[in-house]
Order: C-alpha cells, then sequence, then structure tokens
C-alpha cells in the first residue's frame, strides 16, 4: 500500500483500511476481490480535522466521523464522498433521532450507515435560524443518501424524521410541498412499500400539531381518494 495503515475496520465479508496518505481501500474477502483502491480523502481531510471513527457496514458500506463532529460517507454510484452529519443542527430534531435509534436498538434491528454516524451532540452555540436550515437540508440529504445506499428502512425512518421536525416547527409550506411531491409520484411504491401506506403513516405524525390541521386534511382527503381510484 506504500503507507502506514491509520484506521482499519471489518464486518462480515469486507475489510476497509485508512492510510495516512490519506486513502481508504476496501477488500471483500470471500470474493477475493478489492472493492475501492486507494480512494483518497483530500477532499475533507485538512491539518486540523483527524479521522475518529470509522464504520464499515455487511454491505460495504463506509462512514468516516471527523474530530470536528462531521461524517462522511462514501457513495459508490456516484464515485464522490457525501456529507451526512455535522453538529450544527436543531437539539429538537436531535432528541427525536436519539429517540429514533434507542426503539431500532430495543426491536433488534440493525442500525444502517447513516444513523450509526449521527453520534454527536448539536453545538448549542449557532444561531437557531441557522440550525433550523441547517436540519432541514440535512434531513432531506439523509433520505437522498440512504437511498443512494439502498438502505430503503433508513430511507423511510428519515423522511418520518423530516416529517415529524417540520410538523413540530409547523413549517406549513415545506410540509405541503414534500407531502405533495411523495403522493404525486407515478410510482406505486415509496422506499419498498405501498405509497398510500407511507402516506397514512406520515399524516399519523402531522397529526400531532394542531397547527397542521389544514395540511393533514388536505392530504387525508387526497389519499382517501386514491383508494378509491385502485
Amino acid at each position: 500500500m506504500g503507507c502506514s495503515i491509520l484506521r482499519s475496520a471489518v464486518n462480515g465479508d469486507y475489510v476497509a483500511v485508512v492510510t495516512t496518505a490519506p486513502s481508504l481501500a476496501i477488500w471483500n474477502v470471500s470474493k477475493k476481490k478489492s472493492v475501492l483502491r486507494d480512494e483518497s480523502l483530500a477532499t475533507f481531510m485538512c491539518e486540523n480535522r483527524s479521522i475518529c471513527s470509522l464504520e464499515l457496514t455487511k454491505e460495504g458500506n463506509i462512514t468516516i466521523g471527523l474530530s470536528d463532529k462531521t461524517s462522511y460517507c462514501y457513495s459508490y454510484s456516484l464515485s464522490a464522498w457525501m456529507l451526512i452529519g455535522h453538529n450544527q443542527l436543531d437539539s429538537q430534531w436531535y432528541k427525536e433521532l436519539q429517540t429514533n435509534k434507542q426503539q431500532k436498538s430495543s426491536s433488534s434491528q440493525i442500525l444502517g450507515p447513516l444513523l450509526q454516524s449521527q453520534t454527536s451532540n448539536p453545538d448549542p452555540s449557532t444561531h437557531q435560524d441557522k440550525l433550523h436550515l441547517h436540519t432541514v437540508l440535512m434531513l432531506e440529504q439523509q433520505v437522498l443518501v440512504a437511498e443512494d445506499l439502498s438502505s430503503l428502512p433508513e430511507c423511510r425512518l428519515w423522511l418520518s424524521s423530516l416529517v415529524r421536525y417540520l410538523t413540530l416547527r409547523c413549517e406549513e409550506d415545506r410540509l405541503h410541498s414534500l407531502l405533495q411531491r411523495l403522493l404525486s409520484s407515478p410510482q406505486q411504491t415509496l422506499f419498498g412499500e405501498d405509497k398510500l401506506g407511507v402516506m397514512r403513516e406520515l399524516l399519523k405524525i402531522v397529526a400531532i400539531n394542531v397547527d397542521c390541521q389544514r395540511v393533514y386534511s388536505d392530504f387525508k382527503q387526497q389519499v382517501e381518494w386514491a383508494e378509491t381510484k385502485r
């Protein structure tokens, strides 16, 4: 490899190694195959950043946690690193996330690569408006990244977290736009589940805030109408 090994991880058939270059290599041992060879970490590494964690899933997906509490995941389909976590998040949503993690753990389900990476407490010193924007953008990104990683249970979890956060913040316009985009999709499934079934579950979340009843009533009628057309 030409450089010293900085960190390593093993999960199932996969072995991952980070070197001091800094670069990443992943192998599938059972197939005796190189999955990723000398992938540079230079796009996000710098002098004041160091690697604190290296997470490898049984599917070979890799997540790197850094000392500044950011996290990056490698996308095989994009051949690029994706930012999937940072500490400038709304503490209200962070509590919701920890509840989701506990529920997933207690039900003996394996945490996906994105949920595993969210371990750092949010920074309370950041301006609230900025925290809110960061949180919404991060949740939206997590749904897309989970889909790219084919982690469908995480897609649904992040989508539910996004809807819950927008509901708690009474973001009616953004919430309406999101639900309309999901319902108007030509696909009959959403992240591996029946689309209308997913919509019904999301509406249960929206119903918890009486200030979002307009959105709830609108989409409840749309879902009921769509069910009659099946």
